[in-house]
């Protein structure tokens, strides 16, 4: 359940109540107003009063969080000028700006985040795969979305691993691309990560029969014999590998993990 950090609002039995934020917010959670579907129209009207009152009070935006088994909320709160911010499993979440300046509230995540993994092994072989749907079907460097609360080299490693069978490392981030229209129109970023097997003599490819059509271990020169059927990028990649091993041992852009106090971060620094 979305919850903002803040302090306890209390207010009159007659208007909900809420908790405000620091940017001059306040935050409904329908599980914590006393009210059922049953009580629809008092519900209606303590909603009107709160944001009479709330207006006096300078409070510039309301977030509603209506979990599913409280979804009467949602054609009151359209009602009464409120609109969907963004639905999770288990709720969704309305907004209304009060002030008559610009709405200021901030816009739920628009980026979408992909990995893809440069497996090359010790005598200079590519990992490539085709996938089995999509709007690109051939060959390519295995990846895709990164799942929440995963570190870049994180994903490549699970996505190369989940599409051909192979374990891989990921050692540095070669470069990446970022796209104006991607999924669902959100902006899309996608790393491209320089990668080893884990094993040189466990290489067996283990295609995933739901996403992989094929995957296959190529040399430079299958590579170069498949680039005209491609649309992917892989020479352009390849060349700014190329480039990196040029610039000598160890140089690339790494991951380091940093603590501060209950907080960590992945930093990624170029050597």
């Amino acid at each position: 359940m979305f919850r903002l950090a803040a302090s306890r609002l209390s207010l009159p039995a007659s208007r909900l109540s809420g908790k405000t934020d620091i940017f001059g917010g306040i935050t409904v959670d329908s599980l914590e107003v006393p009210f059922e579907e049953a009580d629809s129209g008092a519900a209606e009207e303590a909603l009107v009063a709160s944001l009479d009152h709330w207006k006096t009070e300078g409070v510039r935006g309301v977030w509603f969080c209506v979990a599913n088994k409280s979804c009467f909320w949602v054609p009151i709160l359209v009602k009464a000028g409120f609109d969907f911010h963004h639905a999770q499993p288990g709720y969704v979440m309305l907004t209304r700006w009060l002030p008559s300046t610009k709405n200021n509230l901030p816009r739920y995540p628009f980026t979408t985040i992909g990995v893809g993994g440069l497996v090359v092994s010790s005598d200079g072989r590519i990992l490539l795969m085709k996938e089995k749907r999509g709007h690109y079907l051939g060959w390519k460097f295995p990846g895709g979305a990164s799942d929440p609360g995963e570190s870049l080299y994180e994903t490549a490693e699970r996505e190369v691993f989940e599409e051909t069978g192979v374990e891989a490392k990921a050692t540095s981030i070669l470069c990446f691309r970022h796209a104006s229209r991607g999924w669902k129109d959100n902006m899309d970023i996608y790393f491209v990560c320089v990668m080893r097997p884990m094993d040189e003599q466990s290489m067996e490819l283990k295609p995933c029969p739901n996403e992989t059509a094929e995957c296959q271990w190529m040399s430079r020169e299958d590579i170069k014999a498949i680039e005209r059927t491609t649309t992917f990028p892989l020479r352009m990649v390849l060349d700014k590998y190329d480039g990196l091993l040029a610039s000598g041992p160890d140089r690339g852009c790494h991951l380091e993990t940093l603590s501060v106090g209950n907080r960590s971060w992945q930093l990624y620094q170029v050597e």
